[in-house]
C-alpha cells in the first residue's frame, strides 16, 4: 500500500438507505461525481441503484448527462432553417450520428 494513501471501506445499503441517498441527492445540487465523492459512495453503485429505483414517470424523463472528459469540440453541421420555407423548396436530408453506447441520431427529411 502506498504511503499517505487512505483504506476507504465499502459501505453496503440497503434499499431504503439508497432511497434516502437520492432524496439528499435531488436537493443537493451537485453533481453525481462531487456527490458520492462527499458521501463516499461509489459512482457506480449509486449510479445502478439510481437506474433500479426510478419509477416509470422518472424513467420517461430525459436524463442530462454530463461529460467527464476533455473531448475536442465537435465540428458545427448547418442544417439550415429547417422548415422555414415550402417542403417542396427543402433539400432533402438524411443525417446519421453515432453517438456511442449504442445511440444513434437519425434525422431524415424529404
Amino acid at each position: 500500500m502506498e504511503a499517505g494513501r487512505q483504506v476507504v471501506k465499502r459501505r453496503r445499503l440497503d434499499q431504503p438507505a439508497w432511497r434516502e441517498v437520492l432524496q439528499r441527492f435531488d436537493g443537493a445540487g451537485m453533481t453525481v461525481e462531487d456527490f458520492c465523492r462527499a458521501e463516499g459512495l461509489c459512482r457506480s453503485s449509486f449510479t445502478r441503484w439510481r437506474r433500479r429505483l426510478r419509477t416509470p414517470a422518472e424513467a420517461a424523463r430525459p436524463v442530462a448527462v454530463k461529460a467527464t472528459r476533455q473531448e475536442a469540440p465537435a465540428a458545427f453541421v448547418d442544417l439550415g432553417l429547417l422548415g422555414s420555407a415550402g417542403a417542396a423548396t427543402l433539400p432533402a436530408l438524411d443525417l446519421r450520428i453515432e453517438l456511442g453506447g449504442g445511440v444513434v441520431l437519425h434525422l431524415v427529411r424529404r
